[in-house]
């Protein structure tokens, strides 16, 4: 009985002492991953891996993600030391383009790459400035411009800037997506040579400035996201499109287009990416400085305007011999007037619109064109003198 005794003593000893190793590698194994393997002094929670889901309705090979969103991606990670990483999705495989901001709201995303704010005018009434015809402008003119625009100080309405106004209202951390060339009026065939040959010509818009444009022209304006424009202008209910030649073969529009109209730089499109308040907020300290940092440099960097020039040089090239390249002062006098009165009536046109529902659209436009001119560019006569 006694040796019975001690054999039992000995097994429970035996069971202790192994479920104290089991709990004591435990432990030890998940210290591990929180930090990372690193068993230093100081290693604490922070040193997680964080995964952010970012999402793209724009193709895969589209010309800001290849000039911009991939490095800053890229440069985030890498200045994080892999701490911070993304999980990609592109092409609207995740989120069609133009609901990026509903799923942002939903948590469906992390990131937003980019949000289509132009889309959006109800909640973002005032991004539309960039997409106003100017008389001269050009990606780098348009990057500083709105670098400034989104970041800068200027009071606009009840002491607060631009991105006071139109992105911490939606809860937004966000930041300014790289713009290249004016939009130009690019048609598969159709030519101007009188004031009339824009009489309900079909034309697809993106944007309500534009719409304002193209009726002030006299040009049907057709309301469709991009995504939707190649079909219609394949099976001819569309003639034509506003868009940047940077971005022709982003959408396929280069085996299409046979006319383009220059000089009458009808607007630069513009985006944000980012996040919501509230996942910046549960972020580190110092990966939010990663981020911020890395978005603004990049933003301005040479290599990222001179991958939006380069773009629109190539998109020339494969299309040489197909398309026929004109410009506003190509034009005969009484076309180019007609032209130009139409951009500046757009510009008052978007004033009264934007004062009407209760935000400062005098204010922006004057803010825009002081930023435009200080940029190197310029913008109608007219628009000059509004004080």
């Amino acid at each position: 009985m006694k040796k019975m005794k001690n054999s039992l003593l000995l097994m429970v000893l035996t069971v202790l002492s192994l479920v104290v190793v089991g709990c004591s590698s435990n432990q030890s194994s998940s210290s591990s991953e929180n930090t990372g393997g690193n068993d230093s002094e100081g290693s604490n929670q922070s040193e997680e891996t964080i995964v952010l889901r970012a999402s793209s309705g724009l193709p895969a090979h589209h010309v800001w993600l290849e000039s911009y969103l991939y490095s800053w991606m890229e440069r985030v990670e890498e200045d994080s030391n892999g701490r911070l990483q993304f999980e990609l999705y592109t092409g609207g495989e995740l989120v069609p383009l133009g609901g990026e901001l509903d799923a942002l709201n939903a948590g469906t995303i992390d990131v937003a790459l980019p949000v289509m704010h132009l889309y959006d005018p109800g909640r973002f009434p005032l991004s539309e400035i960039t997409m106003i015809p100017l008389t001269d402008s050009g990606a780098e003119i348009v990057n500083n411009a709105y670098y400034n625009l989104v970041y800068g100080d200027h009071e606009l309405q009840d002491g607060k800037t631009f991105y006071e106004l139109e992105f911490e209202p939606q809860g937004l951390k966000v930041w300014a997506v790289n713009a290249g060339d004016p939009y130009t009026l690019a048609t598969t065939g159709k030519r101007f040579e009188t004031p009339e040959d824009f009489n309900n010509i079909r034309i697809r818009a993106g944007a309500r400035v534009s719409e304002m444009f193209l009726n002030n022209v006299g040009a049907a304006s057709i309301t469709m996201p991009q995504t939707e424009s190649y079909d219609a202008l394949s099976r001819g209910a569309l003639d034509g499109n506003l868009l940047c030649i940077c971005d022709w073969d982003g959408w396929g529009f280069q085996d299409l287009f046979a006319y383009s109209l220059e000089g009458a730089n009808i607007g630069h499109y513009t985006a944000v990416f980012g996040m919501t308040e509230e996942k910046w907020n549960s972020l580190p300290s110092d990966i939010q400085e990663i981020l911020e940092s890395a978005a603004k440099e990049l933003q301005l960097a040479e290599p990222t305007v001179a991958r939006m020039v380069e773009a629109d040089q190539i998109n020339r090239d494969l299309v040489e011999g197909k398309v026929e390249f004109e410009t506003l002062d190509d034009l005969n006098d009484e076309t180019r007037e007609h032209i130009m009165q139409a951009m500046e009536k757009t510009w008052f046109d978007w004033i009264e619109m934007v004062d009407e529902q209760g935000s400062p659209g005098k204010e922006v436009a004057k803010l825009w064109r002081d930023l435009i001119i200080e940029a190197g560019g310029d913008v109608p006569d007219k628009i000059k003198e509004i004080e």
